[in-house]
């Protein structure tokens, strides 16, 4: 087989794997919507599934959804998203010694790893409260993950590159309002989030890597 025989097939392998998951959590979150709002045992019910996804590595090679080249920061590849902006899954790979201070998702957020470490350090309070103090750390790497509603507040910390999957409830670019704490200043304030997109759905035009 040629190696462009391959991709093709990687591609297509990819995208029913992540169609398939997807399905599975789109049920997940139906059903938290028509009780209420998902809980915590259905984000629990989402990071197994994106944890299955997490298995099959190899549809996934770094080389295809690489990190900023040289620099801190992070590309958020979309491999699915709603037609009205919620439920979307990404790629999330990022530059060594990037970190987000505490901050807030307003939807429910998922995380879980493929390569790599990425530090989660969660804390006591929501957004607004006052001055956010750790109450746990846990960290995301291959064969773990960390679930969270749209309240909690967490704060990520990586020494070296790492690749997870990110899915949400809302879309990134719809995550409007969302705050985080400016320790330099001791407040809170809103996000200006500079996430960089990069469309990574079969079907639809792509966004090149910077």
């Amino acid at each position: 087989m040629s190696a462009s025989d391959a991709a093709a097939n990687r591609v297509s392998e990819r995208a029913a794997a992540v169609a398939d998951a997807m399905d599975d959590i789109a049920k997940i979150d139906a059903h938290g919507r028509e009780h209420g709002g998902i809980d915590r045992a259905g984000i629990a019910r989402i990071k197994e599934r994106l944890l299955e996804l997490a298995t099959h590595e190899h549809l996934f090679p770094a080389a295809e959804f690489p990190a900023p080249h040289g620099e801190r920061g992070s590309h958020n590849y979309r491999l699915a998203q709603n037609d009205d902006g919620t439920l979307a899954l990404y790629v999330q790979s990022v530059g060594e010694g990037t970190s987000a201070p505490p901050h807030e998702h307003l939807t429910w957020a998922v995380i879980v790893g493929m390569r790599g470490q990425e530090l989660n350090r969660f804390y006591d309070c929501c957004a607004g409260e006052g001055e956010p103090h750790v109450e746990r750390e846990e960290m995301v790497e291959r064969g773990t993950g960390v679930a969270m509603l749209g309240h909690d507040v967490h704060s990520i910390h990586i020494e070296g590159a790492s690749t997870n999957f990110h899915c949400y409830g809302l879309a990134m670019e719809n995550m409007t309002g969302r705050r985080y704490w400016n320790a330099d200043e001791g407040e809170w304030r809103e996000f200006a989030d500079s996430s960089s997109i990069i469309e990574a759905r079969p079907g639809h035009p792509a966004t090149a890597a910077a």
